[in-house]
């Protein structure tokens, strides 16, 4: 895997942020969070090493890496790599991307159609809601419905360590910055914790990933990956 380039597939497994708020925060802000949230993890556990991440702007063909600059603010359409360095070495890198609310994110009288399942009083609405609407209060339900974009995040199936924790921690910056809710549709975690603010799913995501990989694929030695 390039430090610059990645293809989502079907063996890859990804987070989405549904924000509660307008905000579109600076990507440094992001990056500067999930290096945080990544360090005080790593110093929990007591692994001795030092994470990095840097952002960049993803390119398919071989060339110089173009980091984001400082003032970026996240857009919708803006997809980026989120690069994980550890004590100076580059490890792997995960892959957030903002979208915007598409026409496909809605029910139609088609979808109340056999062998879909949706009832008429739900056209118009995001689809989201059937994944939320028993999670979330009232009032925080229909905030997250309002906004006209989201984030994911992905990381690939079977790769190193620190990426697939990693990407669980830009969603919960993120989730943070904007008082949202967390999800994944495919299998990233159970779906029990969809719909979890950030405090929630940083109370238990980082230690499972960290249980299940083991201190020493968190080590500098890209090997060990």
């Amino acid at each position: 895997m390039s430090v610059v380039a990645s293809t989502v597939s079907g063996m890859s497994t990804t987070i989405d942020i549904y924000p509660a708020t307008e905000h579109l925060p600076l990507v440094a802000q992001t990056r500067a969070r999930t290096e945080e949230l990544f360090q005080e993890l790593l110093d929990r556990h007591g692994i001795a090493s030092t994470i990095e991440i840097r952002a960049f702007y993803p390119n398919p063909e071989p060339g110089p890496i173009r980091y984001v600059a400082d003032d970026l603010h996240w857009h919708t359409g803006l997809g980026l790599g989120f690069a994980y360095w550890v004590d100076g070495e580059w490890d792997s890198s995960s892959w957030p991307s903002c979208l915007g609310v598409e026409p496909d994110d809605f029910v139609t009288e088609e979808d109340t159609v056999w062998p879909f399942t949706w009832t008429p009083e739900f056209i118009g609405a995001r689809t989201i809601i059937d994944e939320f609407q028993e999670v979330l209060s009232k009032a925080k339900l229909d905030l997250v419905l309002g906004q006209d974009h989201y984030w994911y995040e992905y990381r690939n199936m079977g790769g190193p360590a620190v990426a697939s924790t990693g990407y669980g921690l830009v969603a919960a910056a993120l989730a943070e910055a904007t008082d949202g809710v967390i999800a994944s549709f495919d299998s990233a975690f159970d779906l029990e914790h969809n719909g979890e603010t950030a405090e929630q799913f940083l109370a238990w995501w980082g230690d499972r990933q960290l249980d299940f990989y083991e201190a020493e694929r968190f080590l500098a030695a890209r090997a060990t990956n």
